[in-house]
C-alpha cells in the first residue's frame, strides 16, 4: 500500500521536507535549527540539504528581520542615553548578549547572528 502511495507520487520526501522548510522559515527559524527539526522527521541528510537549497532564502536578512522584531517586541531598545559611562557599556553589552542568544537558539549561524545585530532597530524606520 505504502509503496503504491510512494510510486504515486502522494509521499514524496523531498516535497515533504521542503515542505517543513517553508512552515520553520515562516516561523522565523534558521538554518541550523531547521536541519534538526526535519531531522527529527526521519528525513535524510541528502534530502534536507536539498530542500535548504532548492528554497534560496537570504538566511542573513531573516536574522536580520528577526532580531529586529524580538528587539522592539520583547527587549524594547535600551535607552542608554539616561546612562553615563561604563554604565551603559554594561547595558549595552548584556542587551546585545542577550540578542545573541536568543538568534543561536533560534538555529542562525554565528556569522548570520554578527550581521543581524550590526544595526540599530530604531535607524530602520521603513515599516
Amino acid at each position: 500500500m505504502l509503496d503504491d502511495c510512494e510510486a504515486s507520487g502522494f509521499i514524496n520526501d523531498k516535497r515533504y521536507a521542503e515542505l517543513l522548510v517553508r512552515s520553520n522559515i515562516a516561523r522565523g527559524h534558521g538554518p541550523i535549527r531547521i536541519r534538526q527539526a526535519i531531522a527529527q522527521k526521519g528525513l535524510t541528510k541528502d534530502c534536507i540539504e536539498a530542500a535548504l537549497i532548492a528554497t534560496d532564502y537570504d538566511w542573513f536578512e531573516l536574522a536580520k528581520a528577526k532580531a529586529k522584531a524580538k528587539a522592539i517586541k520583547k527587549y524594547g531598545v535600551p535607552k542608554v542615553t539616561e546612562v553615563k559611562g561604563s554604565q551603559s557599556r554594561e547595558l549595552i553589552a548584556k542587551e546585545k548578549a542577550k540578542r545573541v542568544r536568543f538568534l543561536l537558539s533560534q538555529g542562525f549561524s554565528y556569522e548570520q547572528v554578527i550581521y543581524a545585530l550590526d544595526y540599530d532597530p530604531l535607524e530602520d524606520n521603513d515599516d
